[in-house]
């Protein structure tokens, strides 16, 4: 393989796939690929076992009706196959899958725990799905102190640390790397000691309240969130572990699929500082938070998905499937807010658009000589 050839996680299982965890450790890309095994669809085939079926064998399942079966990603069946004919992976085995969906209290959340050779075990969270519950879910993160997908990952370690001995690593993707984090934080004190390392890809923060909570925490050293250059919803909400940009190969909000983050060998491609985009946003999004209220926050979010449950929709795909007469639906909807709903709509959209604005000017002031001079005489 040429030095210099784009490649992904994908190649990096065609081309280390036959090194077992002895002859080369487990390393930051392995976990970027078990917090993504968690994404494959195994309802049928997992369970809350104590010992569940290797890698190997859970795809010889998955493969029977690997057409019917809902993808998060078109290349996660590819993974799943190298995954599964890999010396690497294939022996590892599956554990204590755990499923939860319930509409009623917006929870989406899945997990699976992977054993690795030595006594190691992988908690695999899963991220954010299709569904139009998940997505409230993970709006829900901007205004309450905890959701419930995070209780449950605590839960979810605390069970499983009294199931297991040795050491115990942590990821997600997405949401999932959220959890992931929330989970290695409020667990309790003997099961933080045996972590040893906790990946977040491109998972958001916590909640300004919680990371007020976290500087003596055990597992607090062992974090680490890796975003691309161009990350949105990494930067959402408020961090304090070791954050790392990778670089991606995709454009804007499209840099959020892993499968466009690049790899040489067994490391990431990493850049030195995230684009003007994430900065802008970054600010914009922390701006939001301050300059609304948590009350109102929590109501627009509401407004929102009352008026998305017009379009008797399910899933994302339920709802681009008809995307123009469900604009409709939403927009009439909306047009029938009384009108303090329709005001704090209205001033929620202002205070994003006048802080996206805001951050661009900044941007430019920082970059062009002449407004440096500028800022910096109005200073004096």
């Amino acid at each position: 393989m040429k030095e210099n050839q784009i490649t992904n996680i994908i190649d990096y299982m065609i081309w280390r796939g036959d090194l077992s965890f002895a002859a080369d450790p487990f390393n930051e890309v392995d976990a970027l690929i078990l917090s993504r095994f968690s994404y494959m669809d195994m309802k049928d085939i997992l369970f809350n076992d104590a010992v569940g079926p290797t890698i190997a064998q859970a795809y010889e399942i998955y493969h029977q009706n690997e057409a019917q079966r809902p993808k998060f990603a078109p290349q996660d069946p590819q993974l799943f196959q190298l995954m599964a004919r890999s010396t690497r992976f294939k022996d590892c085995r599956l554990l204590y899958h755990d499923f939860r969906f319930d509409e009623d209290d917006v929870e989406q959340f899945s997990t699976i725990t992977i054993e690795l050779p030595d006594d190691r075990y992988f908690l695999s969270f899963r991220g954010t799905d299709n569904t139009v519950n998940g997505w409230k879910e993970d709006l829900l993160m901007t205004f309450d102190d905890s959701i419930p997908s995070q209780e449950d990952a605590v839960e979810y370690i605390q069970r499983v640390a009294g199931l297991t001995s040795g050491d115990l690593f942590l990821g997600g993707h997405s949401k999932g790397g959220n959890l992931a984090v929330y989970a290695a934080l409020f667990c309790d004190d003997d099961i933080a000691k045996r972590i040893k390392g906790v990946f977040s890809f491109d998972g958001p923060g916590l909640h300004a309240d919680k990371v007020k909570l976290i500087d003596d925490k055990i597992a607090l050293p062992y974090i680490a969130t890796y975003m691309p250059q161009s990350s949105i919803f990494g930067k959402m909400l408020s961090h304090k572990e070791l954050q790392i940009t990778v670089h991606s190969n995709a454009s804007g909000a499209l840099q959020h699929d892993i499968y466009t983050w690049e790899v040489i060998r067994k490391d990431f491609v990493l850049v030195t500082e995230d684009t003007v985009s994430s900065r802008v946003f970054d600010q914009a999004f922390h701006d939001y938070l301050a300059k609304l209220s948590t009350d109102d926050r929590r109501k627009v979010v509401n407004i929102i998905f009352d008026a998305l449950e017009e379009c008797d929709a399910e899933t994302t795909d339920d709802l681009t499937e008809n995307l123009a007469g469900n604009l409709l639906k939403v927009m009439k909807h909306m047009s029938e807010l009384d009108s303090d709903d329709a005001k704090l709509v209205k001033d929620a959209i202002n205070v994003l658009g006048d802080s996206i604005k805001e951050g661009i000017i900044e941007e430019f002031s920082n970059a062009i000589p002449f407004f440096k001079k500028e800022k910096h005489s109005d200073n004096e």
